[in-house]
């Protein structure tokens, strides 16, 4: 995901624009010009045809993506992943996806999401990756009533694909929830049926949830039963962070909208949020080690190099292609948690190739910078999980 001098600046005075100009936001270019039309939206997914995920076991698709000298453990994998991926549907006059081929959010989904993110878990699980009529990018930025009408044509595709996926797919396997940005709001509301299930949270290896601002308020208030990740073979718990340069703004923050009492609610800046370490796997500020990094791992792309300005802002496809996955750049970084935010060095001086949302703000790097660790820790919950229920067969 390399991004040019050029392109870089185009995004940096973008945004800065934005900044200075108080009568504008991201709202003035990204909110949807036409209001919610129900009428519009395309049909349902049926989850009992292939063609309705982006990833499943039994299709082959770069989630099966594995590093150089990494194996693929879909085939033999003792449990499953429910992946709930990140928006990457951005229209303007269309308010929910409508899972066309030949568009630009399906290209990402297949060539970037499920490669650089899904794939990291393929060492313990299954990957099931449900394609749903996401809400687009500007509905966050939307004040109305609209922006949950949305949202809850998401939310449903994305809950039936889950129904669909315990009752045909995964029988009594355990099973991690995952996801990124609005894939991790998503999985929140998700996570607070599993949670008040105690059959489904008996089966809960993990969440991971990245990318969203997870409110620390939801444990004790959403979820009764689950905790925050602090260990690193902890089972029955919920991991999540934000990724940010060291002395970055934490900014871009306010329209963040949450599932609060089954409606779609923003939640104040200034509201705790959680940060899980994801090299050591703690909530403490401790810096984790250099040397204690698994690695990055980014996509092979041989199409063309893209940019954020080219993901939001381009109408037709990117023209990526990516071919696999490169070799883990281990030791390359260390992590710590300061407040609501994961800090890593400046990926500059790293020769990383960083795309930044904001100055700073390595949202679109939450999985791809900890790749080798989330994908070695998934295992060691699972493994873990099933040391703590020696009983239960997960054929």
């Amino acid at each position: 995901m390399t991004m040019t001098m050029t392109k870089r600046a185009r995004t940096v005075l973008m945004f800065a624009a934005l900044s200075v100009l108080p009568a504008c936001s991201p709202a003035c270019f990204l909110k949807p010009t036409q209001a919610f039309d129900a009428g519009q939206l395309a049909n349902a997914p049926d989850y009992s045809t292939s063609a309705a995920w982006a990833a499943r076991p039994d299709t082959k698709e770069k989630a099966d993506f594995t590093p150089p000298g990494v194996a693929d453990a879909q085939a033999t994998a003792p449990a499953d992943v429910f992946f709930v991926h990140p928006t990457t549907w951005f229209d303007r006059e269309v308010w929910n996806d409508t899972l066309e081929d030949g568009t630009k959010s399906r290209e990402m989904t297949d060539e970037l999401i499920v490669t650089s993110i899904a794939s990291a878990f393929n060492g313990c699980c299954r990957i099931f990756a449900p394609r749903y009529r996401q809400t687009t990018l500007g509905a966050f930025y939307d004040e109305g009533t609209d922006r949950a009408a949305s949202f809850d044509v998401a939310y449903g595709d994305v809950e039936r694909a889950f129904e669909h996926f315990l009752t045909v797919e995964s029988g009594d396997r355990p099973f991690i929830i995952a996801g990124h940005s609005q894939g991790s709001m998503h999985a929140m509301r998700l996570l607070e049926r599993v949670d008040a299930d105690p059959a489904l949270r008996g089966r809960l290896v993990a969440a991971y949830i990245p990318g969203f601002g997870h409110p620390m308020k939801r444990f004790g208030t959403a979820y009764s039963h689950l905790k925050p990740c602090e260990e690193p073979t902890q089972t029955m718990c919920v991991a999540a962070w934000d990724t940010y340069r060291e002395g970055a703004a934490v900014e871009g923050s306010d329209p963040m909208v949450y599932w609060i009492d089954g409606e779609a609610k923003p939640v104040p800046l200034a509201t705790k949020r959680q940060c899980t370490n994801p090299i050591t796997w703690r909530a403490d500020s401790e810096p984790s080690k250099k040397d204690a990094h698994l690695g990055a791992v980014e996509p092979d792309n041989v199409g063309n190099p893209m940019s954020f300005v080219d993901v939001l802002m381009s109408d037709g496809l990117l023209g990526v292609d990516v071919v696999g996955l490169k070799a883990p750049r281990a030791k390359m970084v260390s992590a710590r948690c300061e407040g609501p935010a994961l800090r890593v060095p400046d990926l500059a001086d790293t020769g990383y190739p960083a795309m930044e949302t904001q100055s700073g703000n390595y949202h679109m790097l939450d999985y791809e910078l900890f790749y080798m660790d989330i994908r070695a820790n998934a295992v060691a919950r699972v493994a873990q999980w099933q040391t703590q229920n020696p009983k239960v067969e997960t054929p």
